[in-house]
């Protein structure tokens, strides 16, 4: 089983990166944008290389549509080899462009330059970098959402650049990539928008997105990064087919350095930005017999506890006659008021105590003892030292 759902993903990946780019260049072909067959002298080299452009970005976004499409076939639990794998496929399917665009390449004449060659090298460059484009689609959603996002963006201004070519009578009309080349504005105009085209681009679908993943609830990390994706393929689209040697290609070369910066920016602008307190107000209730007055909020209520055994008590003694009370029914006791020197009523006044008389002290010689029985008075002076009476001299 795993091995299927493994076949089928790898199946899907290449397939659908083969489709993409050969639906992209035959649209392409068919709005003009790309004529590889064309005979440049020295002087135009620039705008062969400017085609250079839209065959590596069309070969990364083949691979990128490739990895979106083996996403929905991905297991749930599958590791880093799995989409390793399916993103190597994704961008062998891109390399679907090399012969697509070497064929019509052998009608071309550039001066200095071996068009073929020259083509393959730039196709194939565009599928191994089309491989991490794939990987990012795979694994992170902030990167298929800013792909598709500049993908769309980048051919809306690509249609819009040689629609009005569509009219009957009017010439062929080209247009570089990422750059808003309508025949109908001034040449002052056309410099300053291929100069500043890619970077808005990049800046505001950045902010949008990264404020998407933001309502997410994605990390900061994924929102920080979420304007990446799409502007990074438009400057490596430009390093591969070169800076040129006029402004035709120069501009919009330096233009697309400064993107993936843009990008980064207004992401991380959607990252910082302050939230709003997600605290709500409590509902307030007018004051009664005032309605002017300002209203104030309830106040916050403790929860019923339950009575004890004494206030039970006290509520069914509430509810008795006063003939029915006791004193253990109320715990109350009815007792007369103290009052320690009025006497109350039915009991003898207390008599105070005399002192006791003193003892009488004799008066004379003291009584003699008797002597001891077995003992006569002739003993001497051990009786007299026993009765405690000594010779009376």
């Amino acid at each position: 089983m795993a091995f299927r759902t493994r076949a089928k993903l790898s199946g899907v990946a290449f397939g659908a990166a083969v489709l993409a780019a050969a639906g992209q260049l035959g649209l392409a072909y068919g709005l003009g944008i790309l004529h590889l067959n064309r005979v440049v002298d020295v002087t135009a080299r620039d705008q062969w290389t400017a085609q250079l452009a839209w065959v590596a970005w069309i070969t990364m976004i083949a691979a990128a549509v490739g990895g979106m499409a083996g996403r929905v076939h991905l297991p749930r639990r599958s590791g880093a080899g799995t989409r390793i794998v399916a993103a190597f496929l994704a961008g062998l399917g891109a390399a679907a462009v090399i012969p697509l665009t070497m064929q019509p390449a052998r009608g071309a004449s550039v001066a200095g330059v071996r068009p073929v060659l020259v083509i393959g090298i730039c196709a194939a460059l565009s599928a191994i970098v089309g491989i991490g484009a794939a990987y990012a689609a795979l694994s992170r959603p902030v990167a298929r959402w800013n792909l598709v996002t500049i993908g769309v963006a980048i051919w809306v201004i690509a249609i819009a650049s040689v629609g009005e070519s569509f009219a009957p009578g009017k010439p062929a009309a080209s247009a570089r990539l990422g750059v808003f080349d309508a025949s109908f504005l001034d040449s002052s105009i056309t410099d300053r928008t291929a100069l500043f085209t890619m970077p808005a681009l990049a800046l505001v679908c950045g902010l949008i997105i990264g404020l998407v993943a933001r309502g997410r609830g994605l990390s900061t990390l994924s929102i920080a990064l979420s304007g990446l994706a799409g502007p990074a393929l438009l400057t490596l689209a430009y390093l591969v087919a070169g800076p040129g040697d006029t402004d035709y290609q120069t501009v919009p070369y330096w233009a697309a350095m400064t993107a993936s910066g843009a990008g980064v920016l207004g992401s991380v602008l959607a990252a910082v930005l302050r939230r709003a307190p997600g605290t709500s107000v409590p509902p307030v209730r007018p004051e009664p017999g005032n309605p002017s007055a300002p209203q104030r909020p309830p106040l916050p209520k403790r929860d019923a506890q339950p009575d004890s055994a004494i206030a039970q008590a006290a509520s069914t003694a509430a509810q008795r006659t006063p003939e029915e009370l006791r004193p253990s029914d109320t715990g109350v006791l009815n007792m007369p008021p103290f009052d320690g020197f009025t006497p109350s009523p039915g009991r003898p006044e207390p008599q105070p105590i005399s002192p006791p008389l003193p003892h009488p002290r004799p008066t004379g010689p003291p009584p003699v003892a008797p002597p001891p029985v077995g003992r006569g008075r002739n003993d001497g002076e051990f009786v007299d030292w026993v009765s405690g009476l000594g010779p009376n001299n």
